[in-house]
C-alpha cells in the first residue's frame, strides 16, 4: 500500500508535467456553463480519485488526456441536461497581444481556429486537439478508445469541416 505523501508527491510530479496537457484540454472545453478554473479542477479531482487505479498499461500522458477529455466531456453532458441550450465556446480565451506584427496574427490565427474548434463535437474536438498536438493516429486511438483507422478517417473529415468553416467565415 502506497503511503499517504507518497501519493501526494506522486500526484504532484504528474500535474505538474502535465499541467500544460491539463490545461489546454480544458480550455479547448471551457464555455459559459463550464469556467476554465471549474473544469482544471475537476481534472484534477479525478486525477487525483483515478490515480490508484492506474495500472500502467497506457502512457500516463496518454491516460492524463483521456481523463482531461473524459473530465470536460461529462461537464458539458452534467450541464446540457440542466441547461439545455448551453453551448461550448472558446470566445472567452484570454490572450496576451504580442508586441509583433508576426505574433499578433498568429494569436488572432489561433483565435480563430480555436473558434471554429469550438463548434465541433466533443469527440471531433478531442480528435483534432490531440492531432494538434502531433499524437500519433495510434496514441489518438488509445486516448479516445476508438480504432486507429477510424481515427484518420475523422481526423480528415474534421480538417475538411474546418476548411469549409474557415471559407465561409471569409
Amino acid at each position: 500500500m502506497v503511503s499517504r505523501t507518497d501519493r501526494e508527491e506522486r500526484f504532484l510530479a504528474i500535474t505538474d508535467k502535465y499541467k500544460d496537457v491539463i490545461a489546454k484540454v480544458c480550455m479547448l472545453y471551457m464555455s459559459q456553463t463550464a469556467s476554465f478554473d471549474d473544469l482544471y479542477q475537476e481534472t484534477l479531482l479525478n486525477i487525483w480519485q483515478g490515480l490508484d487505479t492506474f495500472r500502467g498499461e497506457a502512457k500516463i500522458s496518454t491516460w492524463i488526456y483521456r481523463t482531461a477529455i473524459n473530465t470536460c466531456i461529462t461537464w458539458h453532458r452534467r450541464s446540457k441536461r440542466h441547461n439545455p441550450t448551453a453551448d461550448i465556446s472558446i470566445e472567452n480565451i484570454i490572450v496576451e497581444p504580442a508586441d509583433n506584427t508576426d505574433g499578433a496574427t498568429m494569436i488572432e490565427e489561433c483565435r480563430e481556429l480555436y473558434s471554429m474548434i469550438s463548434r465541433l463535437g466533443a469527440l471531433d474536438k478531442a480528435l483534432i486537439s490531440l492531432w494538434l498536438d502531433e499524437k500519433t493516429y495510434d496514441e489518438i486511438a488509445l486516448i479516445t478508445g476508438i480504432s486507429m483507422s477510424n481515427v484518420a478517417v475523422r481526423i480528415h473529415r474534421i480538417k475538411d469541416k474546418l476548411s469549409k468553416m474557415a471559407h465561409e467565415d471569409y
